[in-house]
């Protein structure tokens, strides 16, 4: 699916991330932790292929991301950001269409399939009622199930997510999180999630990827895992 070969991941000459060798499955719900500023945004930023590396190589598929075009990378992988765009009069449903993009013709012209792909992402995360409305009026928690949608919509093999309950309270992140894990399993999608909620992550019971505060690199942790053993990887701190 996902294969690291000697990867490098910063800025410049300055590694933040450091992979020898790593090959992430479908089926998969991987949570990414570690400090604020180790470099977990820029690694999936690297991983969606807008982020240079700094040596080694990204495969998805067993195809170098950097020679695959933006047009086909966009049907393999999704990100959802931290952040919602400015999105102006533009309603849940038009938003979340954006992400059939990748598969609808020069005028954007949406078929049976794609608004049934948007109607059924609306349904997975519980959110059918916000359809019609304009994604101005939102919380910031429905902004970010709104973004979850719209990834879910695009219907990629790899489903990236920065921090993606940052904004929700806690039965919601413990639903999303669980929600994400089912999709992983049942549409055989790898799905790779940030997070700083340890005991959450931990109760979900999937693998970690953890960057080393030491070492910056990126180790694997298979499920389950006790949050002392996360404490002194990513974080070197003691409970």
């Amino acid at each position: 699916m996902i294969e690291f070969n000697k990867t490098a991941i910063g800025f410049k000459s300055t590694p933040l991330v450091l992979i020898d060798s790593l090959k992430l499955d479908k089926g998969q719900l991987y949570i990414l932790i570690g400090k604020n500023g180790s470099g977990k945004s820029t690694l999936l930023n690297a991983i969606v292929g807008i982020q240079d590396l700094l040596s080694g190589s990204i495969l998805i598929d067993k195809k170098n991301i950097q020679s695959v075009s933006r047009r086909v990378l966009s049907k393999k992988i999704s990100l959802v950001k931290p952040t919602f765009p400015q999105t102006d009069y533009l309603t849940v449903r038009e938003f979340i269409s954006l992400g059939r993009s990748p598969y609808t013709n020069a005028l954007g012209r949406l078929r049976k399939t794609d608004n049934d792909i948007i109607s059924k992402s609306l349904e997975i995360l519980n959110i059918t009622s916000l359809g019609n409305k304009f994604t101005s009026e939102l919380s910031d928690g429905e902004r970010q199930l709104v973004s979850i949608a719209k990834a879910i919509a695009q219907d990629t093999s790899v489903i990236l997510l920065d921090e993606p309950t940052a904004f929700l309270d806690y039965s919601n992140k413990l639903l999303l999180h669980q929600t994400l894990k089912r999709i992983a399993k049942e549409t055989n999608k790898c799905i790779i999630l940030s997070s700083h909620d340890l005991e959450l992550s931990i109760d979900t019971a999937c693998d970690f990827l953890a960057i080393n505060t030491k070492t910056s690199e990126l180790t694997t942790l298979n499920s389950p895992v006790s949050k002392q053993d996360l404490l002194d990887i990513a974080f070197d701190s003691k409970i």
